[in-house]
């Protein structure tokens, strides 16, 4: 009879832990309480795991391709600047040094390389810079904005840039050259990211004036409408698989939240509960955060 009722408990839980685990790779992002913002882990069974705790604001941050550092902007010495962690120790490192801002910070496939956006130059401009925070090298240089890039595995950086007053997507080498503009509309398309096949872009914009999701094939230039929410849904990540999708969705107060859904825009689900939460992105699964 116990051996009946183990068995039966067994199973039970097997099946709520698959209910658990069914959204995927863990999620690190970013959240505020008291006005203060720091970086978190919602793992695979929902457990909410602390990165850092410090008085000065932490944030946007996104884990390198080998799953041992954190690149994320921070205001622990001033405005905005580039700071690395090293997972293992928890240690930490400045990367930009201007007294300017510098913000949206995205690895290079390889993890070689880090591209970033900064206001040095007056507008908001792209450049790249090494992990220890060498070499920083101007990508794009004009008097519109460059902002929100990407880097695909196609070698390809993707970014938002002005074209006739709207945030259009383009592309470039990551030497500055041959730069393309790939849409050309009259709405913005902000935070371009590759799909890891290399077909399929994902971004937000404002086509039906409100932020909602967007993925475009390459290949078929077909524009597809994934979220319709009337709260603003933006900052969209693709997953590793291609299969999830992970972004934040609120009113920029205390309604903001983490979600992940299918790469068709189905199954919505709400991973946070409280707090301003925003700037997610999928963890590696070489990482492993304790809680």
């Amino acid at each position: 009879m116990h051996k009946h009722i183990k068995k039966y408990w067994l199973t039970v839980s097997a099946i709520f832990c698959c209910m658990l685990t069914s959204y995927g790779q863990d999620v690190i992002y970013t959240s505020q309480k008291s006005n203060n913002d720091n970086l978190y882990v919602i793992n695979s069974r929902g457990q909410k795991i602390a990165i850092t705790n410090h008085s000065r604001k932490d944030s946007s941050p996104v884990i390198s391709p080998d799953g041992k550092y954190i690149v994320f902007t921070s205001e622990r010495v001033g405005w905005w600047k580039i700071w690395l962690m090293t997972i293992k120790d928890k240690s930490f490192k400045q990367l930009s040094s201007s007294s300017y801002a510098a913000y949206s910070p995205s690895w290079s496939p390889d993890g070689k390389l880090i591209v970033y956006v900064t206001t040095d130059k007056g507008s908001q401009e792209i450049f790249t810079m090494k992990p220890n925070g060498e070499q920083q090298v101007n990508l794009t240089n004009n008097k519109k904005d460059d902002i929100t890039p990407s880097w695909g595995k196609d070698g390809k950086i993707y970014y938002s840039t002005k074209h006739n007053e709207f945030y259009q997507i383009a592309r470039m080498n990551p030497d500055g050259s041959e730069k393309e503009i790939i849409t050309k509309d009259n709405c913005n398309k902000l935070m371009p990211q590759l799909s890891n096949n290399g077909n399929t872009l994902l971004y937000y914009g404002d086509k039906y004036n409100n932020m909602e999701i967007f993925s475009y094939n390459l290949d078929t230039k077909i524009e597809k409408r994934l979220t319709n929410n009337p709260l603003v849904d933006r900052r969209a990540r693709w997953s590793f698989d291609d299969k999830k999708i992970v972004f934040e969705r609120g009113n920029k107060g205390n309604n903001h939240h983490i979600y992940i859904m299918d790469f068709d825009g189905s199954n919505a689900k709400q991973l946070t509960s409280s707090g301003y939460n925003y700037a997610p992105s999928f963890v590696p699964n070489s990482t492993s955060f304790k809680k």
